[in-house]
């Protein structure tokens, strides 16, 4: 399928593909030490070349693994492959804005400049749209934007190939190592097509790119405490009075707006229902909300329940809701 090629992330392909890179430099630069003055810049320039997109080539190989991983992935999973194959993209159009010292490898820098270019572009943009694409479930726009950037990225991996053909010129000289492949669309395909399945995935409820809060109640305490009998029935010692508190934390990717929580206690008497507005929570931090002083009746049979309202985009209505069970004890 697809968007489902299980892969290694990058932290695994770097641990295979740097060592090779780093042979590979080493042996560049004893070859450029030995060599004479009219090879030498050129040398140092090709060697320099295949530094720039050894690091290319595995960025572009985790940001496949990512997009293949789509529909179930972190949204800073997808943030750390992209901002750090952007890094590689400004460190090449560095070394391409400084160029060669030798007239024979500028067509060979004109062409990388514009593949590192049309990277750029694809990059930024195929991010920025796989984002939205999360973020606003509404938007119509989002399937072209992807698809031009998926061309762009298209476009760059032919312009690379160009670049291929520009080293095997005869007055250029042979690089000591192999140029590495550089894949940076990251499937074969129409591209409207990709790009459609890529929407569909960005907006599975199984991702986690899109920036929803995680509002839950998590648990909820009464004090004098309850404690559970053997029949599984939570009994509170002899009293006349409840205080609960309720944990509530987020457990989004986003900080949270200030909402409303219901505490609703019902038994032997009308429904008591009370409610607080929780603060800004950032994403995995919590709070405790505190009831107080709730009238209840020894020998009471009574129902708790914590409950929040329906959040817009919350990534789990199910866990806002949370109700104990309990009995006061008479004695």
């Amino acid at each position: 399928m697809l968007l489902d090629q299980p892969k290694q992330r990058r932290r695994v392909l770097g641990r295979f593909l740097w060592p090779l890179v780093i042979t590979a430099a080493a042996v560049v630069a004893v070859v450029i030490t030995s060599s004479g003055d009219d090879t030498r810049a050129e040398l140092q320039y090709l060697g320099e070349l295949h530094e720039s997109a050894s690091d290319l080539s595995i960025g572009a190989d985790t940001l496949r693994v990512v997009i293949s991983r789509l529909s179930r992935i972190e949204r800073s999973e997808l943030e750390t492959a992209t901002s750090g194959l952007r890094e590689d993209l400004e460190t090449a159009a560095e070394l391409v804005d400084r160029g060669p010292t030798s007239a024979n490898l500028v067509g060979a820098n004109a062409v990388y400049r514009r593949a590192v270019e049309a990277w750029t572009v694809g990059v930024s943009g195929f991010a920025s749209g796989i984002l939205t694409a999360a973020d606003d479930p509404t938007s119509t726009v989002v399937a072209d934007n992807i698809a031009n950037s998926l061309a762009e990225l298209r476009g760059g991996d032919r312009l690379y190939s160009d670049l291929l053909r520009e080293l095997e010129a005869e007055e250029v000289p042979d690089p000591v190592a192999p140029m590495p492949e550089i894949l940076m669309l990251p499937a074969e395909g129409e591209l409207f097509t990709l790009s459609l399945a890529y929407v569909e995935a960005a907006r599975s409820p199984n991702s986690g790119i899109a920036l929803r809060p995680g509002l839950r109640v998590a648990s909820i305490t009464s004090d004098p405490l309850w404690n559970v009998d053997p029949n599984d029935q939570a009994i509170v010692p002899a009293t006349d009075q409840l205080n609960f508190s309720v944990v509530v934390d987020n457990a989004g990717n986003v900080a949270s707006e200030p909402e409303p929580i219901e505490l609703t206690l019902a038994g032997e008497s009308d429904p008591v229902v009370l409610s607080e507005m929780l603060p800004v929570l950032e994403p995995g931090e919590q709070t405790a909300v505190q009831f107080l002083e709730i009238p209840v009746v020894p020998g009471g049979l009574y129902e708790v329940a914590a409950a929040l309202p329906a959040i817009t985009n919350d990534i789990d209505l199910e866990d806002n809701l949370l109700t104990v069970l309990f009995e006061v004890n008479d004695e």
